[in-house]
């Protein structure tokens, strides 16, 4: 296939699912340099500047782009990971993060195991459980 007219596909795969020269802006200032598929996945799967954004706020300003494609994919979001904080997981990384939406561990399943006196239990541990089914 010549070079052009992988070029040209490029551009119109990046029109039909929104790549914009903003983003691409916003990530190149921001530290990245995604190739032409990251960038349509990115879009195709939500992970768009503003919501990096959000995750920034949140301690979370150089995840890896894939990473972030996951987090969309598998539903971390800085809600979620807002109320872990809230919980006293102040900076989950983002494996654990990707895990826990995995295997369901919600912030309301690690405050009903605290309600029934499990306290202090890693990640690692609420994930086994879920894995294991204690509920």
């Amino acid at each position: 296939m010549p070079v052009g007219h992988a070029h040209s596909d490029k551009l119109v795969a990046f029109r039909i699912h929104g790549v914009t020269p903003q983003m691409i802006a916003y990530l190149h200032q921001s530290g990245y340099s995604p190739n032409e598929d990251t960038l349509i996945a990115m879009r195709i799967h939500g992970a768009t500047p503003e919501w990096m954004t959000e995750l920034k706020s949140r301690g979370y300003d150089h995840v890896d782009l894939e990473k972030l494609i996951a987090f969309r994919i598998h539903g971390v979001s800085p809600e979620f990971i807002e109320k872990l904080q809230g919980l006293g997981y102040s900076h989950p990384e983002p494996d654990e993060l990707v895990a826990m939406r995995i295997h369901n561990v919600t912030p309301e399943y690690i405050s009903d195991l605290r309600s029934r006196g499990m306290q202090n239990l890693s990640i690692d541990q609420l994930v086994s459980m879920r894995i294991h089914g204690i509920d």
